[in-house]
């Protein structure tokens, strides 16, 4: 209740409505009905119970859709089934993980300088093997005289190039697969693809849904006897060759499907050539 002293002057600034006790009891009466009305109509769709409980529990039926990526990679694929892989993998890789060769994680502020890592000491061995020419006789000089070029055009660091293992790089260059590349017909490296797959196949879960795939192919070739060769260098620091078999199967049968549907013709023979064992080891895919 608002009290004037002046009653004509308040007249002039405010306008008063009234609402009658009664008057406000009935719209509440009047709105309580239709409410009553509104849930009365209502509950007439759910009468039966099934249909209620129905109704409570439906689900999209493309759930599992909705985290399915439309794009992906290789090797996120590959962390993908290392998750899901059986105890006898995730053993091998923690037997890789405590290799000798394989320096233990140390917090950066421990270390006097940053050391480079296996995954990038990886990175340029592949550099190194994508820049040697098959044509070529080479030298442990030769080898060093190629990765100072890198160098000097600033593709690495002089840390790096200190890091990279000529020894290595030497005894690929007299490996068989490098005598086989001599005598090619065509050398491709580096080759990118995009390649569809069904997401089932990735995921695991019963969905059509397509994921595009995309990677880099380290190596093919055309043979003398016109086969279609393909090659994908691994640095891991492993034991023996079944651990890489194990670890990079699929990831094979992925480049030898997308080179095969890119060109138009099969793939002969596929393998791995690891850089640690000093070995070419071949895939059946």
């Amino acid at each position: 209740m608002v009290y004037f002293k002046d009653e004509e002057k308040a007249k002039t600034m405010i306008e008063l409505e009234v609402h009658e006790k009664q008057d406000i009891q009935k719209n509440s009466q009047n709105n309580e009905k239709q409410e009553a009305v509104h849930f009365l109509e209502e509950s007439k769709k759910y009468e039966k119970k099934e249909e209620l409980q129905k109704q409570l529990e439906w689900k999209y039926p493309y759930e599992a859709s909705c985290d399915i990526p439309t794009m992906t990679s290789v090797s996120k694929i590959k962390e993908f089934e290392i998750e899901q892989a059986l105890p006898d993998l995730l053993n091998m890789m923690e037997q890789n993980t405590t290799s000798p060769k394989q320096e233990k994680k140390v917090p950066e502020f421990l270390k006097e300088e940053v050391k480079i890592s296996p995954a990038r000491l990886g990175s340029l061995v592949h550099l190194c093997l994508q820049h040697i020419n098959e044509k070529e006789e080479y030298t442990l000089a030769k080898i060093e005289a190629l990765i100072k070029m890198l160098e000097q055009k600033q593709l690495i660091t002089k840390k790096e190039a200190q890091a990279i293992p000529t020894k290595d790089l030497l005894d690929y260059t007299k490996s068989d697969l490098f005598n086989k590349l001599k005598q090619a017909k065509e050398i491709h490296k580096e080759t990118p693809f995009y390649f569809d797959m069904q997401a089932k196949e990735i995921v695991g879960k019963e969905v059509e849904e397509p994921i595009l795939v995309q990677g880099i192919i380290d190596l093919y070739y055309i043979d003398k006897e016109h086969h279609m060769i393909l090659v994908d260098y691994k640095t891991d620091f492993v034991k023996k060759e079944e651990d890489l078999i194990i670890k990079y199967q699929k990831q094979l049968e992925i480049y030898k499907r997308a080179l095969e549907e890119a060109s138009g013709k099969k793939v002969d023979e596929v393998y791995i050539y690891s850089v640690y064992l000093q070995k070419e080891i071949k895939i059946n895919v």
